[in-house]
């Protein structure tokens, strides 16, 4: 009876020495993801997760609840280009934003966006943009150079792209807003205006612009106007605060009195 009570209490031992184990190891593992930057999540998730197909690893670098729609918009790319590797060229952190300019190539082995697999092997160039919460990924967004990729492919012809196919002396402005739900219709008519304002300047080369609408009470807008060149750029601010003053408007007043806040940044690709 006493030899069954001695092993009994070694094998509650061993439980113990076990889970408490388990422990420090979770806490050491949390510990040390919380100390690395938010630009070195995304590199490590672009190496393991994009590069390498290790979808156990992902829980480490995407908030739970955003896992799921994450692994959904990344797996079409995935299974139609299964040899893809992504190449970042640049990586910037800004506040809870991490925003990479990279490259990838893969071969077109698969169907994707109802593109039956071509075998064709192809480069693609973008900007994508993580919004981080407590260390870990909570939206993103990506903005390849579709123009591009559908020629390479063969959807568009070819003497098409060479008007405007992606440059490394092409700069990025980027600028993000914080727009309350109230003010997001007259926000849209200043937008609209200026776009199709600095379309019709030189230097021009094409704009996106993205909004999350998940917050009822604010939106967040992010536009992106590509230039050829920084020259370029600053010619067309030139131009804009002309058009400005002529028609009376100060965008730091609007901001202000709709109560909108804006981040704005500029972006190039380094050899």
């Amino acid at each position: 009876m006493v030899h069954k009570h001695i092993n009994f209490l070694i094998l509650l031992l061993c439980i113990t020495s076990v889970k408490t184990l388990y422990s420090q190891i979770k806490t050491s593992t949390h510990n040390v993801m919380a100390t690395i930057s938010n630009k070195e999540v995304v590199t490590k998730m672009y190496q393991a997760y994009l590069n390498q197909k290790q979808t156990g690893t992902l829980e480490q670098y995407i908030d739970f609840s955003y896992l799921v729609t994450f692994k959904n918009i990344n797996k079409p790319l995935l299974s139609a280009f299964p040899d893809i590797r992504f190449t970042i060229k640049e990586i910037f952190e800004d506040g809870n934003k991490v925003v990479t300019v990279y490259d990838w190539e893969g071969s077109h082995l698969g169907e994707y966006q109802k593109i039956p697999a071509t075998h064709k092997k192809v480069t693609v160039q973008g900007v994508s943009i993580y919004e981080f919460k407590n260390g870990k990924i909570i939206n993103s967004t990506a903005i390849p150079d579709k123009l591009s990729f559908f020629t390479q492919l063969g959807m568009i012809p070819t003497d098409f792209i060479s008007k405007h196919a992606a440059k490394k002396d092409w700069v990025y402005f980027v600028d993000e807003f914080e727009v309350p739900a109230k003010s997001y219709e007259e926000f849209k008519i200043k937008l609209e205006y200026n776009r199709n304002l600095i379309q019709k300047l030189k230097g021009f080369v094409k704009d996106e612009v993205i909004i999350n609408t998940d917050q009822s009470d604010r939106f967040t807008i992010i536009t992106i106007a590509v230039w050829e060149s920084r020259q370029s750029l600053e010619e067309a601010k030139k131009n804009v605060q002309r058009e400005y003053e002529s028609i009376h408007f100060n965008p730091a007043v609007f901001n202000e009195k709709l109560n909108i806040k804006m981040k704005r940044n500029t972006f190039s690709y380094t050899d």
